[in-house]
């Protein structure tokens, strides 16, 4: 899939999770106020990485006010010289920051597994790499899902995007292999709203129609709930972590 190659973005991304029937109904309610994306449909593979205990996405589950990812992403199953991004995701309070830089698959790989220079020298480029050298990042998880996108008629910054079939791996981490993916939310749908500005009247009536509230969710997080859970249930050493409300044990596990 080719993609117009934009280096930097600054919006807030709202997101709901539903059923694809709600999923359906919405898109429904939506007519004559979105239309489909230049992009359309795509499968989206992603590699976040990490550090080995795992302490960027211990940090945004335990809620702290800055958060940061670092992830490569390619809009297709990568063969060698497929273009990918590499690209941090950094939020403060309701507002994301991205930043990302188009490096062929080889030559990120080569970077992140091996620290073989890449050809780009940009400021994205020093603060991706200070971040890599940092946490001493290693390959945490493959997460896939499949987005349909939409763009408002009436207002240029207003992207809706629906995301289905969200699956991962923990093992064998690799864009360019398929394996024994798990779903993480079953047959539900991540719906997601991303505007730089306030939103349209018209998208603020359908919410509240139908009485949907934006909730937190990290792919990745969920992704690592749920693996950290079961080891921690087998005994396997662990740093432990606790979210600010003491109710949730986050486990910090070595995969």
């Amino acid at each position: 899939m080719s993609t117009q190659v934009i280096d930097t973005f600054q919006r807030v991304e709202d997101k709901y999770r539903m059923t694809r029937q709600e999923a359906r109904e919405i898109l429904e309610e939506m007519k004559g106020h979105i239309k489909k994306d230049d992009y359309f449909q795509y499968t989206v593979h992603n590699i976040y990485y990490d550090s080995k205990d795992a302490q960027m996405i211990i940090s945004s589950l335990n809620k702290d006010k800055f958060k940061e990812k670092l992830r490569l992403r390619c809009y297709e199953q990568p063969s060698h010289d497929t273009m990918c991004f590499l690209e941090t995701k950094k939020k403060y309070g309701d507002i994301v920051y991205k930043k990302r830089i188009t490096l062929s698959h080889a030559e990120a790989m080569a970077y992140l597994n091996h620290g073989v220079p890449h050809h780009v020298h940009n400021n994205t480029a020093e603060e991706i790499d200070f971040l890599k050298n940092y946490y001493q990042v290693e390959p945490k998880t493959l997460i896939l899902y499949d987005r349909t996108c939409f763009s408002s008629v009436s207002e240029a910054d207003v992207r809706i995007t629906f995301d289905a079939n969200i699956r991962a791996r923990i093992d064998d981490i690799s864009l360019t292999e398929r394996g024994d993916e798990q779903l993480l939310i079953g047959e539900d749908v991540v719906m997601e709203i991303k505007a730089m500005n306030r939103y349209p009247m018209w998208l603020v009536e359908i919410l509240s129609r139908r009485k949907l509230y934006k909730q937190s969710f990290s792919k990745y997080g969920m992704n690592y709930r749920n693996s950290a859970n079961e080891l921690c249930q087998k005994d396997t050493p662990a740093y432990i972590y606790t979210t600010e409300k003491k109710e949730n044990q986050l486990c910090s596990v070595q995969y």
